[in-house]
């Protein structure tokens, strides 16, 4: 198993779901030699200057219209990766984890895991799907996208529902022995 931690998050109870599936994800496609755990955390830590929940707030142009009803799932998904929060320097970020999807989502096309011909499918069947469910309607862009990285892990192999579930009951785990502050590491046990 790959050593997996995180420096600069809180305990446990403080993890919100997104950020437990994140790191699930991450560390699960490390874990099968994709992405190195140490190299995503230090693009992870560049993109942290660029998370700002107000001015990303006020960027998201979240979603495509819903006048984009009819259009194929490419292109519904490559206008939706238009649609990045961003401001004149870059993207922009509410929180960690949806830095962390970012950069997930590069570097896994970065490594030839998927091409962006393949995201944009997915992507676009993703930001349908969650849009045509009440309970998943208001979906922020970045849930879109990890959704999307699921789906995507699942169907190139990677992670099916099982192992997320492991590796976030494991993250979890970890995150709540850890004292605040303290960087969170994943050991053995915390996959019992």
């Amino acid at each position: 198993m790959t050593e997996h931690r995180d420096t600069t998050s809180a305990a446990g109870s403080e993890l919100s779901d997104p950020d437990l599936r994140i790191r699930a994800l991450a560390s699960l496609v490390a874990d099968k030699g994709c992405v190195e755990a140490g190299a995503l955390d230090g693009f992870v830590d560049v993109y942290m200057t660029r998370v700002v929940p107000a001015e990303a707030e006020a960027a998201a142009a979240a979603a495509p219209a819903d006048g984009d009803a009819g259009l194929p799932d490419a292109t519904l998904g490559a206008r939706a990766m238009m649609a990045i929060p961003r401001d004149s320097v870059g993207p922009l970020f509410r929180d960690r984890w949806e830095a962390h999807a970012f950069v997930l989502a590069t570097v896994l096309e970065q490594r030839g895991v998927f091409s962006w011909a393949e995201w944009a499918p997915v992507l676009g069947g993703t930001l349908r799907r969650l849009r045509g469910d009440p309970a998943t309607e208001k979906a922020s862009y970045y849930e879109v996208w990890l959704d999307a990285l699921e789906s995507m892990a699942a169907h190139k192999g990677l992670a099916d529902a099982a192992a997320l579930t492991r590796y976030r009951h494991a993250w979890d785990e970890a995150a709540a022995r850890t004292p605040q502050g303290a960087p969170i590491r994943l050991r053995p046990e915390d996959f019992q």
